[in-house]
């Protein structure tokens, strides 16, 4: 029973997303930031900022650690680009579920199939299971929303391998079996576990690809 008042929650709240979006759709499209902290005892603050304002925080878990479901989450987004299709990823903070949903904004085919299509823009936007609310939206571009979360996601892992610390502060916890593997703890490779987790050849495809959200490419 628990379940099924969460799920109806859920439901009833993006209702009310969608019906407030529906009669009044922005004209211009937000931009969407993510910041990581460095991890202190297991924990780092992912903080969401939306137009220069810092709108939700996060605290991410090593024992749920997210990232590689978050990178998991923008290779749908970007495979099923033009599927218009509703994806969504859960961060648990080990006490409770933060839902982050992706809704495209649909397109009729004709509408891409011209020489200037529309950009492909969605709403963002996060829910919280303790507030029983969403706690964050935004209506994003949809390149720009892959470009930021990854890229930020990803030079955080970079930037965090060069301290010796951090193999102990988050990836021995975060990844303990891929650790484990290693006999030498002195092992350079170990840094490199966390890049290797959160890093997507096809995200990174869809990134440098100046054509891989446009449906109709005119020939020269």
């Amino acid at each position: 029973m628990k379940k099924r008042q969460l799920t109806n929650n859920v439901l009833l709240e993006r209702s009310k997303l969608f019906a407030r979006y529906a009669e009044n759709m922005p004209s211009k499209t937000d931009k969407l930031e993510l910041q990581l902290d460095y991890p202190d005892c297991g924990w780092l603050y992912m903080h969401f900022i939306v137009n220069g304002e810092e709108k939700l925080k996060i605290s991410a878990s090593e024992v749920y650690e997210p990232f590689q479901d978050i990178r998991d989450w923008l290779e749908r987004i970007v495979t099923q680009i033009f599927d218009f299709t509703t994806t969504a990823v859960t961060i648990n903070d080990e006490f409770d579920d933060y839902i982050l949903y992706y809704e495209p904004i649909y397109f009729r085919p004709d509408e891409l199939l011209t020489k200037h299509p529309p950009k492909l823009d969605g709403l963002f936007y996060i829910y919280d299971s303790c507030e029983k609310k969403i706690v964050s939206e935004a209506v994003c571009e949809t390149k720009q929303l892959v470009r930021s979360l990854y890229e930020s996601i990803l030079a955080f892992a970079k930037e965090s391998s060069k301290r010796d610390e951090f193999v102990e502060d988050w990836i021995q916890g975060a990844y303990n079996s891929d650790y484990a593997k290693y006999d030498d703890d002195d092992n350079p490779r170990m840094k490199e576990i966390f890049i290797n987790k959160v890093t997507s050849p096809i995200v990174e495809k869809f990134l440098c690809d100046k054509n891989s959200d446009v449906r109709f490419i005119p020939i020269k």
